[in-house]
């Protein structure tokens, strides 16, 4: 093989390639873009749903109501954030079918002779029902559990100083946490799945678009027998497209983990996330961003092989797009391995391809680099690039397959 040939091939399918429109959108734009823009759709409708639900006023209805203390009660009609009904309300209905079927998002029982129990201070229960699987049915029991909660630490409160007794009697040691995680290592945890899904997600389909216009475009177009008479051999032209393709797949990739980056930077900012501000404040390092950088070769290679194999074969682009759409589902699947608590990287997950580089990053980025696992993943993955590259050599030899309509 000449390296002049592969040159040559290389410059002129990587000017043809960013020519075109569904490469530019699908390499370039969509990772700067489209994504951030995604998550930042995905990250509001969230927060504003959640503060809806927490704002909204809670539909309540107390079952037995004078049976609670006159205190309680009224402190619980004048709370702006309850709207309290009776059993009188719906008179002739059954109170627990009115909630499964959504009338009001929570039920209080009180227990007949609650207040004298109070009074007499003997134990007694209080019960709450309502439907976890619906938010604002839980955010109405938080509420109002949070109320009967101060409640009862004001009477016991009330005990304590009625028998003259210290209230550090209620409170013989306290326990304080104290998590020795860096702020680092608590966004790379929380985020550090996600970060690696769209990153080989965005590898991917950088790489899709220049592969199925390389291989099953240049059937479609009629030019792959001009290619063929050209002073050059099977193999110089497939590593030549083959570079094109790993260095899209590259490019998109990496523009994705910048645009993220500043996606995560804004929302740290923003009024809205103050909460969860130390989550998303993510500070990449040099030696994480080499390392992002590295692994996602291998990866972009192996993509690119495989996908050039599936256009080679291809009769036309909408045949290799149906190839690709149902291929996609497992290669970039696995990439959800790194959102699974409790799955970390071992020996046996570093010779997983996909699994290996979502945990190498999701590590990375929460700087726990462990170099014995990093090394056996890289191997592992130029071992595979190096045989898909091969097969797709291979394949592009076969009259068969070449010139398959």
């Amino acid at each position: 093989m000449q390296m002049r040939n592969i040159g040559t091939i290389f410059r002129k399918e990587f000017k043809d390639t960013i020519r075109d429109r569904r490469t530019m959108l699908f390499a370039f734009v969509m990772p700067i873009v489209m994504m951030p823009l995604l998550m930042m759709v995905i990250f509001k409708i969230q927060m504003a749903a959640v503060q809806k639900i927490e704002g909204a006023r809670s539909e309540i209805v107390i079952q037995n109501i004078s049976q609670l203390p006159q205190d309680l009660r009224d402190s619980l009609m004048a709370d702006t954030t309850f709207q309290v009904k009776t059993e009188a309300d719906f008179a002739g209905k059954t109170l627990m079918d009115e909630l499964k079927q959504k009338a009001f998002q929570a039920l209080m029982v009180v227990p007949d002779n609650f207040a004298k129990a109070i009074e007499l201070e003997s134990p007694t229960d209080i019960e709450i029902y309502y439907d976890r699987a619906e938010e604002v049915s839980a955010a109405a029991y938080d509420k109002l559990e949070k109320v009967m909660s101060h409640y009862r630490d004001r009477i016991i409160k009330s005990r304590v100083v009625k028998r003259q007794i210290s209230e550090d009697v209620l409170k013989p040691f306290e326990v304080q946490g104290n998590s020795v995680a860096s702020a680092k290592k608590l966004a790379g945890k929380m985020l550090g799945g996600i970060i690696p899904y769209f990153l080989i997600l965005t590898c991917f389909l950088g790489a899709m678009s220049p592969a199925i216009d390389l291989g099953a475009g240049e059937k479609e177009r009629g030019t792959i027998e001009t290619l063929m008479v050209a002073p050059a051999t099977r193999g110089e032209f497939v590593l030549g497209k083959y570079a094109v393709v790993v260095l899209t797949g590259v490019s998109s990739g990496l523009l994705s983990l910048a645009s993220m980056m500043g996606f995560f930077k804004y929302m740290a900012n923003d009024v809205a996330m103050q909460q969860m501000k130390g989550m998303l404040n993510i500070q990449l390092d040099i030696q994480t961003v080499i390392l992002i950088f590295a692994i996602i070769i291998p990866l972009a290679g192996i993509f690119a092989a495989i996908l050039l194999s599936l256009s080679i074969f291809a009769k036309s682009a909408k045949e290799a797009q149906g190839y690709v759409g149902f291929l996609n589902i497992f290669l970039v699947l696995p990439a959800f391995v790194s959102m699974v608590p409790g799955v970390e990287l071992n020996y046996q997950m570093a010779l997983i391809p996909v699994v290996n580089i979502s945990l190498i990053i999701k590590n990375a980025i929460a700087g726990t680099i462990e170099w014995n696992y990093v090394i056996t993943a890289f191997v592992s993955l130029f071992a595979l690039a190096a045989l898909a590259l091969y097969f797709a050599k291979r394949w592009f030899e076969r009259e068969e397959v070449l010139f398959r309509m």
